[in-house]
């Protein structure tokens, strides 16, 4: 797999960094502590915010954002390893099992047994 975050501009989806969102909005938008995005293993499940970039009938462009889970696999320095989880509701072009990589910053929750969350 290729350790490296993808970008709008080249593979038309890229993660938000919500640590800026978290701080913006501390009463409203909660992420785990960063001790605890640091410290995942494989087999954990994560959700991160997506922006996914779609074209409309017209083929107007236009950025959908997404909120999915994402099945860590494994770890690279920084970079977590993982597999999408879900199915966009935006698009076809993204499947779950789909491989990527993110990072702590990009985490917004961990799954734990009973959440409601799911």
């Amino acid at each position: 797999m290729d350790m490296r975050l993808t970008t709008l501009d080249e593979d038309g989806w890229e993660l938000d960094d919500a640590e800026p969102i978290a701080a913006a909005h501390p009463d409203t938008f909660w992420m785990p502590p960063r001790a605890e995005r640091d410290a995942l293993a494989a087999g954990q499940q994560v959700k991160l915010i997506f922006r996914i970039l779609v074209a409309d009938e017209d083929g107007n462009e236009e950025v959908h954002v997404e909120r999915m889970w994402v099945n860590v696999t494994g770890r690279e320095g920084a970079l977590y390893a993982g597999e999408l989880d879900n199915q966009p509701y935006c698009t076809d072009e993204m499947n779950p099992g789909m491989p990527l990589c993110f990072e702590a910053r990009h985490v917004i929750h961990i799954y734990r047994e009973g959440d409601e969350d799911a």
